[in-house]
């Protein structure tokens, strides 16, 4: 384990800083990707093949050619001669066996396999001459059934889906733990469920937007844009165009929202800069919201038991999962289907697992990174299968729970996946949270709707957040960099190869540096999603800003912390040791004398043989993190560890179900979170409540529909619903803190945590208000699913 650090006096963690660019924001000043479209670029629009599945036979784009404003085009195969393929932004598991070539070309070549899927590509003078051309467009299609969902792709017989695969297997995997069968065997309550989760999105405000300008001249490509890993986007995009990394520019402004949609991979990626080059021009590509809604995630199938002894102790868990992840392309977003089972059984004490887990390959888009990772989808289950227990032993839901919680004396603690669980207290926070939610009073208040068809329900979740992924074979993986520089003026710079997305993660990292240095954050300018001037780092993903590029950020000051107080010691006599930064000075303990860092920091520059006499110059630190409780070599079950920290939360909400419409309304919403050492509190409510607001969504309201042919139907915000303000009650937020031994700060991620434990809530809630001899099986638990569930019980 790692000893924590004691941050120094002055030490901003913890506190509630003002959001560095919150202005800028709330005013309309934040500069997106698209308001930096460059006067004269040219417009791309795209093509998409109207099938899921069909075969190119022919694409003329003559017609179109001759169109106004119309200054290029290109087809699969002539894009094919100009670029390859982007290679895999992850090694794909397994051993590769009857997996062929990925879908990650610019445009199709012969076949589309997924509705949506980019087919050919216009530039024009205006986006609106680029979109008009596009139906000048004759493609001649052979139209094939597609392969709608992963039951049929498992069939046997069933087509192939990818062109020089032989299977539709991506992946299987089983975990094991204890002895399954033994414990169902002897178990005194066994309860079964399914549960279905459908497709669903982020949907963030911004759309993404790419913009390519090649330098003919440097023979240099740079791009600016939506990317949310813009260091792997440059080494995907530089490997398809044939050029070195180092002669590709990715430059990643303010953004309006990521949620993983935005991750490296995307063909338009690629497709604008190979415009770019062709008419060695600028190019801009635009995301339509129809286009954004292409491209799902979470479809999947779970069939689950649990067992329980006479006591209520909760003694064996079986899960099997199939879950439908589409084509695969150059992102990695796939492998959130493998995070779903590493999480089983969550924070409850059971030995005995049995998790089966298969990955299939269909003809839907590939799947986009979304918030929870597909660890949202384990806790559902988990809690799922908890509640249905605590229903068939008619012991309250919260007793069953109380009785199964690992204690906080038992973590560390390996789960059947082969993760180590840091720490929690998961029975305390249990009972704050009914405290906190009134959980007596609410059960008192639903026992009177019981026969009315307006009920009331309740439903209890805990969630458990693995955070901070760093899976060999990703790219880039398991560390972060920072470099810190002090300006002669006394200000800072800190350059960072993790992004915000809009968190406001640069400013917790403004605020771990300048604690150190004794400054304001105001005095820090974190400069980041630039990969000119930026360390070689993730970007945004799994909560990895602050824990790993936080840190880095906060070594690095250390160091240069300790050089100051050499130079103060230099200047006003007296030992470094005894030296203290603080609100802009260097003080010596006892003396009464001091100097602003801000002249310290220009006498280096212009006096270094006596104010910096002993110390490494410059004033320019560069450190990396990698986190301690990682596991790359495999165990004796062949597991490997792959995230760090362990956020948890324990959720209660009450609703309200009308019996006749089937319509749910939040009422009551209560939420106790331990993601270890806050950096910033108020960030940190921030994510939280926002991760609710999207787990509430997930589970009463957001899917991806398609009709028979696997085309999108829900490709607006009319049809594609979402949680609107006043659809959600205040939520209450409690917060524990208990370190994590393997961090030096004891921190935990933060950015994911709240989702999962909202979706099982609610869902728990649901299934509550519907009654006895009812159950969700499906998410998101619409009105029609509602009254159908109510329907087969009157039945």
């Amino acid at each position: 384990m790692t000893a924590h650090l004691d941050p120094p006096d002055g030490s901003l963690l913890g506190v509630s800083v003002e959001r560095l660019d919150g202005e800028q924001f709330v005013s309309g000043r934040v500069a997106y990707a698209a308001d930096l479209i460059p006067a004269g670029a040219l417009h791309l629009a795209v093509l998409r093949s109207p099938y899921a599945c069909a075969a190119i036979q022919s694409i003329d784009l003559s017609r179109a050619l001759e169109r106004d404003g119309v200054v290029a085009g290109l087809t699969g195969s002539e894009a094919a001669r100009l670029v390859e393929a982007m290679p895999p932004a992850m090694v794909l598991p397994g051993d590769g066996k009857g997996r062929g070539p990925l879908q990650s070309r610019c445009l199709a070549v012969d076949k589309a396999v997924y509705f949506g899927q980019p087919i050919a590509a216009l530039v024009a003078t205006t986006i609106h001459d680029a979109q008009a051309a596009l139906a000048s467009i004759h493609v001649d299609y052979q139209v094939e059934q597609p392969v709608a969902d992963a039951d049929q792709a498992l069939q046997d017989g069933a087509p192939i889906v990818l062109p020089g695969w032989h299977t539709n297997v991506l992946h299987h995997d089983t975990i094991r733990s204890g002895d399954a069968s033994a414990a169902f065997a002897r178990a005194a309550y066994v309860v079964k469920g399914e549960m279905r989760v459908a497709s669903s999105t982020s949907a963030p405000v911004e759309t993404s937007c790419y913009i390519a300008s090649w330098d003919d001249r440097a023979l240099r490509l740079t791009l600016t844009g939506t990317f949310q890993n813009p260091h792997t986007s440059r080494w995907l995009v530089a490997q398809a165009m044939g050029l070195r990394e180092a002669d590709v520019r990715v430059i990643a402004p303010r953004m309006g929202g990521t949620f993983g949609l935005k991750m490296a991979g995307h063909p338009e990626e690629l497709l604008v800069a190979v415009m770019s080059r062709l008419t060695a021009r600028p190019v801009a590509y635009v995301e339509e919201r129809r286009d954004c809604m292409l491209s799902g995630s979470r479809s999947q199938r779970h069939h689950f038991a649990l067992a329980a002894d006479p006591d209520g102790r909760l003694i064996g868990f079986e899960d099997h999962m199939v879950a439908d992840v589409g084509v695969v392309g150059a992102g990695h977003s796939w492998a959130m289907a493998l995070v779903t089972p590493s999480v089983f059984p969550t924070v409850y004490d059971l030995a005995h697992c049995n998790i089966s887990c298969t990955l299939a390959v269909t003809n839907h888009a590939p799947w986009q990174a979304i918030r929870g990772y597909g660890k949202e989808i384990g806790n559902l289950v988990m809690e799922r299968a908890v509640d249905l227990m605590a229903r068939e032993m008619q012991l309250d839901p919260a007793e069953l729970r109380r009785r199964n919680l690992i204690p906080r004396h038992a973590l560390p603690r390996l789960l059947p996946s082969g993760l180590n669980v840091d720490s929690g207290d998961y029975a305390v926070a249990l009972e704050q949270l009914l405290e906190l939610f009134g959980y007596e009073a609410w059960c008192q208040r639903r026992a009177k709707t019981v026969h009315h068809d307006v009920r009331l329900g309740i439903g209890l979740a805990f969630e458990l957040t693995p955070e901070g992924g760093a899976r060999p074979g990703n790219f880039p993986n398991g560390y972060e960099t920072a470099t810190v520089r002090l300006m002669p003026s006394g200000d800072v710079q800190v350059a960072t190869g993790v992004t915000s997305p809009g968190s406001g993660s640069d400013t917790g990292i403004a605020q771990m540096v300048a604690g150190q240095l004794g400054l304001r954050s105001g005095q820090v300018k974190v400069i980041e999603g630039d990969t000119d001037v930026t360390p070689v780092g993730t970007g945004n993903a799994s909560s990895r800003a602050l824990m790993y590029g936080g840190m880095a950020a906060f070594n690095a000051a250390q160091e240069i912390a300790a050089r100051l107080r050499q130079c103060a010691a230099n200047v006003l006599g007296g030992a470094a040791a005894d030296v203290r930064l603080s609100e802009g000075f260097a003080s010596l303990k006892g003396s009464g004398k001091r100097v602003s860092i801000a002249d310290l920091a220009m006498g280096v520059y212009l006096r270094p043989f006596t104010v910096a006499a002993g110390v490494e110059l410059p004033l320019e630190v560069t450190r990396s993190f990698a986190p301690k409780n990682v596991r790359v070599q495999p165990d004796a079950q062949g597991r490997i560890a792959t995230y760090p920290t362990f956020s948890y939360s324990a959720h209660a909400v009450a609703l309200e179900l009308d019996t006749v419409t089937g319509i749910s309304r939040l009422l009551d919403y209560a939420v106790v979170h331990d993601c270890g050492t806050m950096v910033n509190p108020a960030l940190v409510e921030g994510q939280l409540k926002g991760a609710i607001a999207m787990g509430v969504g997930a589970a009463l309201w957001e899917e991806l529909r398609m009709d028979v042919e696997q085309r999108l139907i829900s490709d607006r915000f009319k049809t594609y619903l979402m949680p609107r303000s006043l659809d959600l009650p205040p939520i209450r937020v409690g917060h524990l803190i208990t370190p994590n031994p393997f961090h030096p700060l004891g921190m935990k991620g933060a950015g994911e945590s709240g989702l999962g434990g909202a979706l099982a809530s609610v869902i728990n809630a649901v299934a509550d208000a519907q009654g006895v001899g009812t159950t969700v099986r499906c998410v998101p638990a619409t009105p029609p699913r509602v009254l159908a569930a109510l329907q087969e019980r009157a039945s």
